[in-house]
């Protein structure tokens, strides 16, 4: 019986791959992201669907809040995006930045079926954010903000400042 539920796994895995595979057309150019340490497996998409990024502001208005340095920020790839996903906790004006912004972030736009290929845990939230550069969102809690170009490239600067062991 386990012998015939591993190959039906494995054939169902065999032909999504391959399924995948074939309708995998477009890659990132060199820079888009940071570099990771596994290989990428598959991102479902929705059908004519797109991100664009943030044209104006998407950050609340919010009182300037003073945070310790050593504040301590977890990033995580998305182990279902990534065969071998890797964790990183980092503390100093990086966590700092990308709590201040995560924390401020406009989270009222709905949430798409995409996947986040980082998950991100500060000091100060009650949950994990779902963070996609590639197409340039952050979800949190029930609601989905994109970013700017600009938090774009923070983002990414962040992550690579700062990497796995």
């Amino acid at each position: 019986m386990k012998l015939f539920l591993a190959m039906g796994l494995a054939l169902a895995l065999a032909l999504t791959l391959t399924a995948c595979a074939a309708s995998a057309g477009s890659v990132s150019p060199p820079g888009s992201a940071p570099e990771e340490s596994g290989s990428i497996v598959s991102q479902p998409e929705e059908p004519d669907h797109g991100h664009q990024c943030a044209q104006e502001d998407n950050v609340l208005p919010h009182e300037e809040v003073g945070y310790c340095g050593n504040t301590i920020t977890k990033v995580r790839q998305n182990e279902r995006l990534v065969e071998d996903p890797w964790e990183v906790s980092f503390w100093g004006s990086d966590s700092v930045a990308l709590t201040d912004l995560l924390i401020h972030l406009d989270y009222s736009g709905e949430i798409c079926r995409c996947l986040p290929e980082y998950y991100v845990d500060t000091e100060f939230s009650q949950e994990e954010y779902g963070l996609n550069l590639t197409s340039g969102y952050v979800r949190y809690g029930e609601g989905q903000a994109e970013l700017t170009q600009e938090q774009v490239e923070l983002l990414q600067g962040i992550l690579e400042r700062n990497p796995p062991d």
